[in-house]
C-alpha cells in the first residue's frame, strides 16, 4: 500500500507516499520537525481508520503535539494510536521482539521516535560498544521483518552526528546500519527562512528528490516554488 501524507510534494518525494512492507529512515538535526512529520502521517492514517503503533523513546510525549495536529483529543484517537515507551535499550529490544502482539488488522504503520536514542546512551559504556552495535542491527532487522511479514510501513526517526569537515552538515547515527536496512532515506534540515524545513530523498535516486516545507500548528504546509528536480 501507499499511505498518503496529505502533502502532494512530500508524496512525490516519497514516490507516492509512505510505502508498506519497507523501512523509511528519516534523520535530521534537533527541532527539524521529524516528530511533526511522523505525526502528520498518523493524522492521515487515522482519517482512513488505519492504526499506528508509536514507539516513543524521547523524553517528551507526542500526545500534545498529536492533538494539536489532528484537532482531536487523544481519547478520540486512542483506538487507532498505540503509544509504547521503552525505558532503555534492552527494553526496546524486548519490545520490538514482541511487537507483533500489538499489531491488529487495521495497523498500517509503526513509528520509532527515535530508534537510536537509547542506543546512544548505551554507547557511553565503551566496554559494551560492540554488543550495542550488534543489538541495534538486530533491532533494525526485526523491524524490517515486521514490515515485510505484516505489510506495514515502518518509519524510523533518527538523530544525527556532526561531521568534522563542515559544521553545517551532519550524518545519521549508525548510518551504516540504517543504510543497510532502509529502503528510503530522507534527510531533514532547517531552512534559511522562519519555519522552513527542507526534505531531501537520498535513497532511492530519482527525479523529484527535494522540497521545502513550513512548520505549522497543523504539521506542515507546502511551498511548491521550492520544488527541485
Amino acid at each position: 500500500m501507499i499511505l498518503p501524507s496529505g502533502l502532494s510534494l512530500l508524496d512525490r518525494i516519497l514516490n507516492g507516499g509512505l510505502s508498506t512492507g519497507i523501512i523509511t529512515h528519516i534523520y535530521g538535526e534537533a527541532a527539524s520537525g521529524k516528530t511533526t512529520l511522523a505525526l502528520k502521517f498518523v493524522k492521515e492514517l487515522s482519517k482512513l481508520e488505519y492504526g499506528t503503533i508509536y514507539i516513543n523513546s524521547e523524553n517528551t510525549s507526542p500526545v500534545e503535539r498529536l492533538q494539536q495536529i489532528t484537532g482531536k483529543t487523544f481519547k478520540d484517537l486512542e483506538s487507532l494510536v498505540k503509544i509504547l515507551a521503552p525505558k532503555g535499550f534492552s527494553e526496546q529490544g524486548v519490545l520490538l521482539e514482541d511487537l507483533e502482539l500489538y499489531i491488529r488488522d487495521d495497523t498500517k504503520m509503526v513509528v520509532i521516535d527515535t530508534l537510536t536514542k537509547h542506543y546512544r546512551l548505551a554507547l557511553e559504556d565503551k566496554k559494551t560498544n560492540y554488543s550495542n552495535h550488534r543489538e541495534l542491527n538486530r533491532q533494525t532487522g526485526l523491524l524490517k521483518g515486521l514490515a515485510q511479514n505484516y505489510d506495514i510501513a515502518v518509519l524510523i526517526l533518527n538523530q544525527v552526528t556532526a561531521r568534522l569537515q563542515g559544521v553545517n552538515d551532519f550524518e545519521p547515527v549508525a548510518g551504516n546500519i540504517m543504510d543497510y536496512w532502509s529502503d528510503y532515506v530522507i534527510k531533514m534540515r532547517i531552512g534559511r527562512t522562519q519555519g522552513a524545513r527542507v526534505l531531501k530523498r537520498l535513497i532511492p535516486e530519482g527525479e523529484i528528490v527535494e522540497g521545502e516545507f513550513y512548520l505549522t500548528n497543523e504539521g506542515f504546509s507546502m511551498n511548491l516554488a521550492s520544488e527541485k528536480e
